[in-house]
This record gives structure tokens, C-alpha cells and sequence, in this order.
């Protein structure tokens, strides 16, 4: 055995990395050790390797997930922007994610009540919409609506329409691989226009349980399950798709300032 091979344990100190680290580190082949000794099954590593073990652990601090990490060190140089624009895409979307959480948190805290909204029973009359479908996905939610209802608007337009009440996005259920039908939906007045891409359908009015949230339209799951816990301790069961009216729009007001209707068709 090499005299420059150093045990485990020294090379553990000298990269600053657990030996229970290390021994993961080579059962997932991330860090193999340079000699593992047959009859005792102790592990050696090289002084070169302590450079590998020490951006391993720097990657880890920076919380880049494992397959990430084998790919960055086998990259070349012309390969990391990519790979590390992909990593600052999943961490700013993690942000979001930690904002809105605390936001609704914040909401809840305000209200000190669980359920931070206030909700009513009401009729919502009957609708007669243009209506634009897509297939979406719980985190493409927001952005996929948003964009269903913009084409709806450009294809109205062509027609010499513009936005008319409801404006509107219903939700359908996820199915079991998480897919989402969105419909997108622009109210119409008669004489009804001949469209291309979209349709025209009545939309049955019922009694709703409903809510108005003010805000981010990435706070809306708090919205939601208020509603779905409200009608729960309430005795309603749900008879349609969820739906969501928006009373404003979002390229003529701050964000801060968006004005929701969340509304549950309930029986």
C-alpha cells in the first residue's frame, strides 16, 4: 500500500467531511476511495481526491442535490453556466414557494382565525362565456390560466370583442398523474360571435360558497382550502369545479392589489 494513501479517518479531518459522509459518498459511487484493504475493509483515499471530497461538501452547504453534484464535477467549463443556471431556476422557484407560504402565514397570523377569510353562501346567476381549454399542471396552474385567458381575449378581439364580466378560470380536479383542465372563460353579449379556436356554452348558475382574496394569485391555495374546510365544517358538498373570478386586471394593478373571487358550487 502506497505510503501516500491517508485512512479514512485523517482524510476525514483534512477535507472536513463526516466518515459516515464518506462511506455514502462510496456506496452511491460520488467519491470512491482510492484502496480499500480486503481483509479489513478499511478505506484510503489520495491527497488528490481531498480537492473532489472538498467540493462535494461545498456543493451540499450550497443545497445541490446529489445527481446535480456528479454532474457538475463532471462537467467541463463550457457546461457549468447551464447546469448552474438550472440550479438558480429550481432555488428562486423555491423562494416563491417560501414567500407565498409566508405570506399566507402572515394572512393567517392577521386574522387570528385559521380560516383568514370571510365566506357566504350566495346564487351566482347563470353565465354565457367564450370558453378556451388547456391541460395544466398544480405548479403551471397560475401560469397556464393566465395565459389561457390572454388567447381567449386575443381570439375575442378578432371578433370585435373585448373583456367582458365574468372573467374567469375553472379549475377541474387533478386526475391521477396531477393534470389539471383548466377552462379559461370571457363573459359574451348577443348577437354571440362565430369563433375559430374557442367555444360559447352556458355556465348553470347554483348556489356557491364563496370568498374574495385580496393579493398575489400565488396565495390562492390558502384560498382555496379555507373554502374546502369551511363547507366541510359547514355540511356542503362540493358540486362543481372550483372557480375563479377575477375582478381586475393584473397588467393595470400592483400585485399587493388583485382582486379574486374563489368560489365553490356546493350542494
Amino acid at each position: 500500500m502506497s505510503e501516500n494513501l491517508m485512512p479514512i479517518g485523517r482524510f476525514s479531518k483534512s477535507c472536513r467531511l463526516t466518515i459516515k459522509a464518506l462511506r455514502h459518498y462510496d456506496e452511491i459511487g460520488l467519491l470512491k476511495p482510492a484502496f480499500i484493504e480486503p481483509e479489513t475493509g478499511y478505506r484510503y483515499y489520495t491527497q488528490h481526491q481531498a480537492k473532489t471530497a472538498v467540493l462535494i461538501n461545498m456543493l451540499r452547504s450550497l443545497d445541490i442535490a446529489i445527481p446535480t453534484i456528479e454532474k457538475l464535477l463532471a462537467a467541463d467549463e463550457s457546461e457549468l453556466p447551464s447546469l448552474l443556471e438550472l440550479e438558480q431556476t429550481r432555488i428562486l422557484k423555491e423562494l416563491n414557494w417560501k414567500q407565498n407560504i409566508l405570506q399566507s402565514i402572515k394572512r393567517i397570523s392577521q386574522k387570528g382565525a385559521l380560516i383568514p377569510y370571510e365566506i357566504a353562501i350566495r346564487t351566482e346567476p347563470s353565465y354565457v362565456v367564450a370558453r378556451l381549454s388547456c391541460t395544466s399542471t398544480l405548479d403551471r396552474l397560475i401560469e397556464d390560466g393566465g395565459r389561457v385567458i390572454y388567447q381567449l381575449h386575443g381570439i375575442l378581439q378578432k371578433t370585435g370583442r373585448d373583456f367582458e364580466d365574468p372573467v374567469m378560470c375553472i379549475n377541474r380536479d387533478p386526475d391521477k398523474q396531477g393534470n389539471v383542465v383548466i377552462d379559461g372563460c370571457i363573459g359574451v353579449k348577443q348577437p354571440y360571435p362565430e369563433l375559430d379556436d374557442a367555444e360559447i356554452i352556458d355556465i348553470p348558475g347554483g348556489n356557491v360558497a364563496w370568498l374574495t382574496h385580496k393579493g398575489s394569485y400565488d396565495e390562492l391555495g390558502l384560498a382555496y382550502n379555507s373554502l374546502f374546510a369551511w363547507s366541510q365544517e359547514h355540511g356542503y358538498q362540493q358540486r362543481d369545479a372550483m372557480r375563479e373570478i377575477y375582478k381586475n386586471n393584473p397588467s393595470e394593478v400592483e400585485e399587493g392589489e388583485l382582486i379574486t373571487e374563489v368560489i365553490l358550487p356546493i350542494e
